[in-house]
This record gives C-alpha cells, structure tokens and sequence, in this order.
C-alpha cells in the first residue's frame, strides 16, 4: 500500500510468533526490546500497525521469509487465484514460476502455496495485534476505537475468506501469540464464527468515505462488497454440491449447513446498498481500471487495489515479472507477454464489437507494437504479424504441386491470427495470443527501472459488484431486474446504440447463470472470477474437460477453410490445453495443506485426495 514503508518495522519486530509460520519463528529471541505490550500505546504507533495490516497485500518479505515467492499481489498472488481454469493456460516454458497453477501442475510443495499461508496468516496476525491492545490505549475516544477494530476486522476476514476459498477448513487464529498448533476448523466455523462477523462488524461501524489512514482505509461499501461476495459464494456452492463428493474424505469442507436462500437474500441487501448509494462509479474507460498511471481514475471504480506506489521513494516496487501483461520492449519494464494464453474459448467468448476483447487479449510486443496516450502517459499497443505462408489448395482440398520444382506451392495470407472484423483466431498460424489487460507505461515517465512496475492490481470494481449483485436478484427470485444490471455492465463495452444492441443479442442466453458466467468471464478476465466461477456453480470439471486440443470448435463466424481451424501437434495451445486436462483432478478445487505447515503443526489434517492421510 501506499507509503506503508515505515511502518513495516513494526510488524517486523513483533510478529514473531506468527500463527502457521515457520517453526523457528516459535523459539526466536526478538530481534529487540520492543514488545507488543510496551509498543501499542498511543494512536499514532497503532496507526502504524494498521498500516500494516493492509501492506501484508502487498508485502514482499515476512518474518523468516525474506521473498514472498507469489505468496502476495505483488508477487504474483494472481496466479494462484486466477487459475486453472478453461479460459487461460500457462507457457510451458515458465515451470514453477506461479504457472503451475494454470498447467495445474501445483502440489503440496509449490512455493506459491506454501507462501500464500504464510503471508496471509502473517495479515491475520497483525489485526490480531489491533484488536489485542486497541482497548487499552488512553486518550484514546471509542470512536476511534471502533474504527481501528472495523477495519482491523475487515481485514482479517479478507485474509480469512482467501485461505477458505483456496483451502476450505483452516486454523481459527484470534490470538496473536499463539503458538500455532490449531487444527483446523470447519467451513461452517471459519465463516459463521470468524469471516461473516467481522464483514457485519466493518459494515456497521467503517465511514462511508475514507477512514483512519489516508489513501489506504477502506469503507463501509467495500465491506459490503465483500459481504455480497461471500454470501453468493456460499449460496452457490450449497445449490450446486461444490465438493460434495470429497466431503466423506474430508469433512471440513462441507456446504450443507448453509442456507442458500439466506445467503443470497443477505448479499442482495449488502449489494445493493453499494449499487444505488455508494460514490463509486463505472469508469466510462474500462481501460483506465487496468493503467499503471492512472490511479486517481482507478479509484473512482477499483473499491479496493492490491496499491502499489509511483515512486521508488515510496516503498518497495514488485518486479514486473508478476504483472501478467504482453509488455517486454526496451521501452517498457521487462515482463513476460506471452505467459499467460488465452484459450480458444476465452477468446471467442466475445464478440468482435466487443471492444473489451481487443483490449484483454493482445499479440506480444515484441512481436511489434504502436503506442496510445491515456491519462497522460504513453502505453503500449500490441499488434499482430500481418501474414503467413499456407499451402495452396485445389477444389479438391489437395495441395497443389508445382510441376517444374515438384514443390508444394504456397502463398500469403493476411491477418493470420485474428482481424477484429473477423476475430477469427487461426490455429494454424502458430502466432500466440496473450494476455494484455493491465499496461505499464515507459520507463522514462515514471521513476522505475525495466525490471519494476507500480501497477495497483484491482481486488474488488464496481462492476463486480453490478454483476454479483444480479446474481444476488436472480436468485431471490427477480431475474428480469438481474438482466438490467447484468447489462449495466454490458452498456460499458459499446457507447454506440446499434451496436450494443447486436451484444444483447449476441450474448443472450435463456439460462440466465451461464450468461451470467460469461459475462463475468469477459468483464473480469483475469482478476480472480473465472476459476471461481466454475467451482461454486460446479462447472470446473466439465469445463476443463471439455476444452478441444484438435479443432477450433468455439468458431461460430462464418464459413472458413477447415485448415485454420484444425490445431497443429505442435501448437502451444495443443501442448498446454492437454497439460492441464492431464492434470486436472476433481479434488484439486482445494489447495493441499503444504508438507512444510503440516511438518510445523502436527495437528493439521490435509484435503482429500492429495496422498495424505485425514481426521
């Protein structure tokens, strides 16, 4: 978070007996006299510790772990939240750099997982440490008192709910000197004991605007926001027997003690006290969500960022390597365009009209780019190779063989890989496609190196909030008002009437969830909706399995040679969509509990069907 350097002493003097960390962290002598008990007395040194409750977000090193390898936004946390899924697949040529998770190649030994607990119950126990000694400092009025524990509480249910979501079942930790040998709790008590009273507790009590810190403290509607979130969430998973065949294995992780109907009813309250009276807005730019530069418009829809600084003087910059972008010439820090690849049917999930799709999905830079100004600096624009040589044909569909050489003739096409008129996504072309959502913009604009970004990754968007707040009316029983909202988001993607009309018509669907999934899908590709998604409706499975590594079978555009439909062997969509159906196991919906935790806690079971014996 911004200017948050500071601060991170504090947490790192006194966080060393973070719950669930590392073993030796439990027997460290302090790295000085500084404790908890003669730190936390007066307003100012608590700021600091709320402070860094939200930089955990962001950090880049913890107590014990010098490197969050993809254990925190800034170091590729997207990773592990955005993937596997249908819609993106990993380059093989990045094993174990975060992209396992797309090639679902991840086990219980992954750095991106163990690192994800041991940076989340790291944020866990800073709030611990607020609601600890909050109470007892003078001078102090209970206003403010409440304040620092709403948003205290806010944020360990957002550490909370994303070890929940990816674990199921975790440790219950409210004191912040634990010991760290708690079993894990149920669902039912992680939620009903922990997450859903402390989103209660931040919704009643955080400012509708602003709050303790600057520029950092989020407010009542993004605890509504998540609120909304966690409630469809749960309703969805109990409708449609998420988990339910592992439950047996594994009894943590059960659905069936929630009320689906009183969870959708809950989160259509949350929800739509943020849609008709927050001061957030729809940006009329979907590319300005997505800008290096461009925080002041960020944050007129992003309610909550993983927020990183403009400047290097400000606090630590993650390396770009994380940011999943098609940037990577001289004059843009070094990132990896290409490592994420959309699949055949995350791309034709849009429409050509939709202008969304040409900004998400882009060619690699390197493979050459032009340049767009938005809100005052230069960013980069993919383009495509304009031709390929195929081999000519007769009516017959047989190559054509020239009689004086006795070779195959050929002979260039253009626009081999995609043209918006057409979007047609040749496979045959061997070009590759890549993700391009969030632009960084030239070095020289900015004070940062090549291998650095200050790119703020959006959590939580009003438009998320439209689109699960229509979830929330479908299932209360008002499906026509959902479609109004659902579409709210759609208007966005075409300011032309004519146009947004052929959308409607375009991506209507009488099953009002499987519009909604993909609507969801084209809105937020790649900010942690799709794999989610498919697990709490139950989709996963079937999705994944059903991707085709042979042919084109998305195509729905007019008539065109069966040749630029068909996937070559050795295509990188061929290779990586049959890595992840191989690996692919229905019970990898939850993360294993890594053999380091359970090494550390003797008394920390792990999920079904990762090897290991469960209670």
């Amino acid at each position: 978070m911004r200017n948050t350097a500071l601060y991170i002493f504090a947490a790192t003097a006194l966080l060393l007996t973070v719950s669930c960390e590392k073993a030796e962290f439990l027997n460290r002598a302090p790295y000085s006299s500084t404790a908890p008990e003669n730190f936390y007395s007066t307003e100012s040194q608590m700021n600091m510790a709320l402070v860094s409750c939200y930089e955990t977000i962001n950090t880049h090193k913890i107590p014990g772990l010098t490197y969050c390898q993809r254990g925190s936004y800034a170091q590729g946390l997207m990773y592990l939240m955005n993937a596997p899924s249908d819609c993106v697949v990993g380059q093989a040529s990045s094993m174990g750099e975060g992209v396992e998770m797309e090639q679902c190649t991840f086990d219980e030994s992954s750095n991106c997982i163990r690192h994800f607990w041991k940076v989340f119950y790291t944020g866990i126990n800073r709030c611990n440490i607020i609601l600890a000694y909050i109470d007892g400092i003078s001078g102090l009025s209970e206003e403010k008192k409440v304040q620092f524990k709403a948003e205290a509480r806010f944020m360990r249910a957002f550490y909370y709910y994303h070890l929940a979501w990816n674990f199921g079942g975790i440790p219950i930790v409210t004191d912040y000197a634990s010991a760290g040998d708690e079993p894990r709790s149920s669902l039912k008590d992680v939620y009903e004991q922990l997450i859903i009273p402390d989103l209660e507790y931040a919704s009643a009590n955080l400012a509708e605007a602003g709050g303790l810190i600057a520029n950092v403290s989020v407010d009542k509607y993004v605890a509504e926001a998540y609120m909304g979130r966690i409630c469809n969430y749960l309703a969805a998973c109990k409708r449609y027997g998420t988990g339910a065949n592992l439950v047996a294995e594994q009894p943590l992780n059960d659905f069936s003690w929630v009320n689906a109907n009183a969870m959708s009813a809950k989160a259509k309250a949350a929800l739509e006290d943020v849609c008709l009276n927050s001061p957030y807005i729809l940006n009329p730019d979907y590319r300005m969500n997505f800008l290096e530069a461009a925080k002041s418009e960020q944050k007129k829809e992003c309610m909550l960022l993983a927020e990183q600084p403009l400047s290097g003087s400000e606090g630590y910059w993650p390396n770009s390597y994380y940011i999943p972008t098609s940037v990577n010439p001289p004059a843009y820090p070094t990132t990896y365009g290409g490592r994420h690849i959309p699949t055949y049917r995350g791309f034709y999930m849009f429409s050509p009209k939709d202008s969304r799709r040409d900004w998400n999905y882009v060619g690699r830079a390197t493979d050459g780019y032009t340049e767009i100004k938005l809100a005052n600096c230069n960013y980069p624009v993919p383009v495509f190779q304009d031709s390929i040589t195929v081999t000519v044909k007769d009516a017959e569909g047989k190559p054509v063989v020239d009689p004086v050489s006795g070779e195959t003739v050929k002979q260039k096409i253009l626009h081999p890989l995609y043209d918006s008129p057409t979007q047609t996504y040749r496979a045959n072309s061997n070009l590759q496609i890549c993700t391009g959502k969030f632009r960084l913009a030239r070095i020289e604009e900015l004070q940062r190196t090549y291998q650095q970004s200050a790119l703020s990754y959006p959590l939580m968007r009003l438009a998320d909030v439209y689109l699960m707040y229509a979830e929330a009316l479908y299932f209360t029983g008002d499906e026509a008002n959902g479609r109004v909202w659902m579409n709210k988001v759609l208007r966005r993607a075409s300011t032309d009437e004519a146009n947004y009309n052929e959308l409607l018509a375009a991506y209507h669907r009488d099953d009002f969830v499987e519009e909604l999934l993909e609507s969801r899908e084209r809105e937020l590709s790649m900010e942690c909706s799709r794999r989610w998604d498919l697990i709490r409706f139950n989709r996963i499975d079937e999705a994944i399995s059903s991707l085709d590594q042979e042919r084109v079978s998305e195509y729905k555009g007019d008539p065109i040679d069966e040749e630029y439909l068909l996937i070559p062997e050795t295509s990188a969509l061929r290779i990586l969509i049959g890595t992840l159906k191989q690996n692919w196991m229905p019970f990898k919906i939850w993360l294993p509990i890594s053999e380091e935790q359970r090494g550390v806690n003797k008394g920390l079971s792990q999920n079904a069907g990762w090897g290991a014996s469960v209670q």
